[in-house]
């Protein structure tokens, strides 16, 4: 399954091929860049799967 990773205004969006690939970019995003995770079927129609990956998404960045 492919996800289209959009980020925050004026930065490109990410394609991951598995959802493996997925965990692997949230792990390393930085915190408040991700928008909306769109999973893409074979058809070209897209849904929004946020929710489902929301535990995964940093929301701040950790206090130093």
């Amino acid at each position: 399954m492919r996800y289209r990773i959009e980020r925050t205004k004026g930065q490109y969006c990410h394609f991951a091929n598995s959802r493996k690939e997925l965990l692997d970019y949230l792990k390393h995003a930085s915190a408040g860049t991700v928008t909306d995770i769109r999973k893409i079927y074979k058809s070209g129609v897209t849904d929004s799967v946020m929710e489902i990956y929301l535990p995964y998404i940093k929301t701040t960045e950790p206090m130093k």
